[in-house]
């Protein structure tokens, strides 16, 4: 094997674990509640409130990462977060063999998993900056294909590893194996990284956006995530929750004025901001929390509803890989991104129909369909706006950015949709017909994003 595929090779991994392992730990904590409940001695209802503070942390920590990249190399980042996460899950291993109190266990729980998942959200971001960086573009299609599907990946393994390691090995067991994968990661970004192309001359107008707009950024997120915080916890019509939103507009307005410059003054193609746009929309539709919440009303089993999700998680893998082929064989086109769009939309669209459909089957093969169209549009939009991250480093970043606070996004608007559905006097079963009918209608908005992304540029081109 020579250099540049022994090279190939390593870049993969590093695709494959930064912007898996970060699925993987959240979706143990998720499908692992039970367990954590028991290890921590409290109610299984506080274990999600530590998985909103987890999701809260790697949220915050995607609004900074553009802070550090401005400041430090991607390569740098990488290997800083990977000692953060290994010191945190090792941590957290040690205080479970230590014979910690309840609340001490709690404690650290919140601290060492929130500080870890932040830690791992950031590699995201960092691995895609360094497959960007990979000379060849087919190369870069390929690594990108895996670095989308790694995402789904992990959604589809934690729930095997929680059956088969958890109950053998128990959590600290299973958090000090955890520890380890961060530094192999380091091990691989420190390899890598000495064979690849520099960043970008290191020129801070090109490589990164101006620090008003990130600072803007920041803000707006922390503003957001005080508003969705105290209304998990106090109610979205609470007098806190209601004081909040002038602080959240605000921080959107000051945003808004920020950034309205930034297609003019940032040196990317003009498709690259309008399609971001599209990939945030599309991932405010697609977190499966409602559709699980809908089926357990509907009285459906543990087991089925995980089986749903495992079903969606590997159609998103297949769709994303099926998308990747098709790179690879050349296809690409305004055409080929309409038609994967139209499958995502009738796959999430169809979630309408479930307050009136009482049919397993119709429920496992929407789940597939949406999968499938998800993964694909998923990846077609990353190939897309990564095209400029050689000239404009910061930009490698912005497709994990839209993901995740997308689906954060997703998930409080739509909590609030169920919320006031409620308010007004709808039973539960008509709320979630309202819900669902949201979902579609988001899922149609992605449309015009792609249209005005086609208008200013071919959005997926073969020699990308």
């Amino acid at each position: 094997m020579g250099r540049d595929a022994a090279a190939l090779v390593v870049l993969g991994g590093i695709a494959l674990l930064g912007n898996g392992l970060k699925a993987v730990v959240t979706s143990t904590v998720l499908v692992s509640e039970a367990q954590f409940a028991t290890f921590l001695g409290i109610a299984v209802e506080r274990v999600s409130l530590l998985m909103e503070t987890i999701v809260a942390g790697m949220v915050v920590a995607l609004a900074v990462y553009p802070l550090f990249l401005h400041r430090y190399s991607v390569r740098g980042v990488a290997m800083s977060a990977c000692a953060v996460a290994a010191a945190a899950f090792a941590a957290f291993a040690a205080v479970t063999l230590a014979g910690a109190n309840p609340w001490q266990r709690e404690i650290a729980a919140y601290v060492c998993l929130t500080l870890g998942a932040a830690a791992l959200v950031c590699l995201a971001p960092s691995a895609q900056a360094l497959v960007a960086r990979w000379p060849a573009a087919e190369g870069r299609k390929v690594l990108t294909t895996l670095w989308t599907g790694a995402t789904p990946a992990g959604f589809l393994a934690a729930p095997q590893l929680a059956k088969t390691f958890l109950p053998a090995f128990g959590l600290s067991a299973y958090f000090a194996a955890f520890a380890a994968l961060p530094l192999l990661l380091l091990a691989l970004v420190a390899v890598v990284a000495a064979v690849l192309p520099a960043e970008g001359g290191r020129d801070r107008r090109t490589a990164s956006l101006p620090v008003p707009v990130i600072a803007a950024f920041v803000g707006a997120v922390a503003a957001f995530e005080l508003w969705s915080t105290l209304g998990s916890i106090a109610g979205y019509v609470a007098p806190a929750t209601l004081a909040s939103l002038p602080l959240l507009a605000a921080a959107i307005l000051w945003l808004w004025r920020r950034a309205a410059p930034l297609p003019r003054a940032t040196p990317v193609t003009p498709a690259t901001w309008p399609l971001l746009g599209a990939l945030f929309v599309l991932q405010m539709p697609t977190t499966g929390f409602f559709e699980a919440a809908f089926l357990f009303d509907r009285g459906m089993s543990d087991a089925f509803v995980a089986d749903r999700a495992t079903l969606y998680a590997a159609a998103s893998v297949a769709g994303t890989f099926a998308a990747g082929l098709a790179l690879h064989r050349r296809a690409g086109g305004t055409r080929l991104l309409a038609s994967v769009w139209a499958i995502a939309a009738v796959g999430l669209a169809s979630f309408a129909a479930y307050p009136w459909i009482d049919d397993p089957a119709y429920y496992l093969w929407t789940a597939a369909v949406s999968g499938v169209g998800v993964g694909a549009l998923t990846l077609f939009l990353c190939v897309a706006i990564v095209s400029d991250a050689p000239r404009v480093t910061i930009v490698a970043a912005l497709p994990s950015v839209a993901i995740m606070i997308g689906t954060e996004f997703g998930l409080e608007i739509l909590q609030l949709v169920f919320a006031a559905a409620q308010g007004a006097g709808l039973a539960a079963r008509g709320a979630f017909r309202v819900l669902f009918a949201a979902q579609g209608a988001t899922a149609l908005l992605v449309l015009p994003l792609l249209l005005a992304g086609a208008r200013a540029g071919a959005p997926v081109k073969a020699d990308q």
